[in-house]
């Protein structure tokens, strides 16, 4: 696959994986946040949105598999949502019910990620693979986006 900008991403998502919703965060110089670089649900998920990366917005299995760890995460289900997502009732507002998070690797660096939901039951182990697939293709974008966001962050 060629390389995607983030909007293409997101098509090829809502193609691939059936996406209703997809976001892409990127973590903060300081690490502390995340913030939103992308979404396709602007309304709900506004670009500059914020998340804290502590236990209060923030599972820490979430965050040691895919920041600390590089791997994805699998929320298959409902259940899974509401355990690891404290914006649960958000996300099945929008008729969200599985996750895929992939982690954004840049220069070795877990630099963001991408956000990929479906419904209820929608997305398993071969999506996991696709949405990395699609990740890998639109990391330069991530980067590019992270950068603008956080010029200090540039290299």
């Amino acid at each position: 696959m060629s390389s995607l900008s983030l909007p293409q991403a997101a098509e090829s998502a809502t193609r691939r994986l059936g996406s209703i919703l997809v976001t892409v965060t990127v973590l903060t110089p300081d690490g502390t946040e995340v913030s939103r670089v992308y979404t396709t649900h602007p309304e709900v998920y506004a670009v500059g949105g914020r998340k804290r990366l502590d236990p209060t917005q923030t599972s820490p299995i979430w965050l040691e598999q895919v920041v600390a760890g590089q791997r994805p995460f699998l929320g298959a289900d409902r259940d899974s949502v509401r355990e690891f997502f404290f914006d649960w009732a958000t996300i099945e507002s929008l008729g969200c019910g599985a996750i895929v998070n992939t982690p954004v690797v840049h220069a070795g660096e877990t630099i963001g990620s991408i956000n990929f939901l479906g419904p209820d039951g929608s997305l398993d182990e071969d999506s996991v693979a696709i949405a990395q697939e699609i990740t890998a293709a639109a990391t330069d974008a991530v980067a590019r986006a992270r950068s603008e966001a956080f010029p200090e962050v540039a290299r």
